[in-house]
């Protein structure tokens, strides 16, 4: 009698522990998709998430033109904010060669969002397109040095490993 008594309490465990974890596995896609609410890139077209999770931005080509790309500091949630930098750079393996683009600041109101632009067929082509190999971007923000991949995104919003030990809140 106690043995019986005793192996139905180990499986009622067991079945609480089991569909415990059934239901955290059924309520983490809700709770991703929550999080990634947050995270809507507005143009859908290149992103970048500085570390820190302090900075992110934007880069698109702007619209009615083949050439001119156009960068946006944004915070962590993509909202433009305004930041002291002067340029920002994007690096690219082109035919195994390194290139770098730089797009200067453009001015701005006391409190405007930072932007940058260049006017290049070559790179708003990349932004188009995509690119074969690993591209960074790199600005200096607030006196602080910034290195980050680009991503190119398809669709709406953006996906990354929310898991990773490098994306933190």
């Amino acid at each position: 009698m106690k043995t019986t008594l005793y192996v139905a309490q180990i499986l009622l465990v067991a079945g609480c522990i089991i569909g415990c974890q059934k239901k955290q596995e059924l309520d983490a896609p809700q709770a991703v998709d929550a999080h990634q609410a947050l995270h809507q890139a507005k143009y859908n077209q290149v992103l970048v998430e500085f570390p820190g999770h302090k900075y992110s931005m934007e880069i698109i080509v702007e619209e009615g033109s083949n050439e001119m790309v156009v960068a946006f500091i944004t915070d962590a949630h993509f909202e433009p904010i305004a930041v002291e930098a002067s340029e920002v750079k994007l690096n690219f393996i082109i035919n195994d060669q390194p290139k770098t683009f730089t797009l200067a600041g453009v001015p701005q109101d006391e409190g405007q969002p930072a932007r940058f632009r260049l006017s290049d067929n070559e790179l708003a082509t990349l932004i188009n397109d995509g690119w074969d190999k690993e591209a960074t971007a790199s600005a200096e923000i607030a006196g602080a040095p910034y290195v980050s991949k680009l991503v190119k995104l398809s669709g709406q919003g953006h996906s990354h490993d929310h898991d990773s030990p490098e994306h933190t809140h």
